[in-house]
């Protein structure tokens, strides 16, 4: 980033960056920015983690597809969901950030793109592009490709990828009414 002009500019999917690598392709589109969510006295948060909304969208086209994932602006994440006595290894706002937050978007949609009614975020438009929804192990299996396109190391991008698929589970299946009720109390309006 060679000054403060270059925040403007949005990446796009497949965009040349500087000092990428060779054959290297940005799977990536959109400059993720976050808004730190709060319920007017204290910052939000859920299991301990404090909660993010984006502030414009944030698009990923996995290696393996010709479709694009795009989370909405408004879209809440905890970043990426490492229990706390592992940040000294994998903090949750690492290089990863980017692949966690689509990962985030794909559980609480339960890969369908859309949020159930109600939730912050309902009101966007559907953010994938396939007909059929995403299942779990290939959610988990996006976010395995993401830290990879974000240069993440095998190791780390492994660790990641298998605690997901240990414990994943319990977001995944957090349904919409627990989704509404935690909005609620959380004093989160919807998009």
């Amino acid at each position: 980033m060679s000054d403060v002009s270059d925040l403007a500019h949005v990446q796009q999917i497949g965009s040349r960056l500087d000092g990428e690598p060779a054959g290297w392709i940005n799977r990536f589109g959109g400059k993720l920015v976050l808004v730190l969510l709060d319920n007017k006295y204290t910052p939000s948060v859920r299991g301990g983690r404090s909660l993010w909304g984006l502030h414009d969208p944030l698009s990923y086209r996995p290696s393996n597809a010709d479709h694009v994932i795009t989370a909405p602006r408004g879209c809440v994440t905890d970043l990426a969901s490492i229990p706390r006595p592992f940040w000294i290894l994998l903090p949750p706002d690492g290089p990863w950030v980017k692949a966690a937050v689509i990962h985030d978007y794909l559980y609480a949609t339960r890969g369908t793109g859309q949020l159930p009614p109600g939730v912050p975020g309902s009101k966007q438009p559907r953010g994938i592009e396939r007909d059929r929804p995403y299942s779990r192990a290939e959610a988990d299996w996006i976010l395995r490709d993401g830290l990879a396109n974000r240069g993440v190391d095998i190791v780390r991008r492994n660790l990641i990828w298998a605690a997901v698929r240990l414990g994943g589970w319990i977001g995944w299946n957090r349904n919409g009414a627990t989704k509404q009720r935690e909005a609620a109390e959380q004093g989160v309006s919807e998009t």
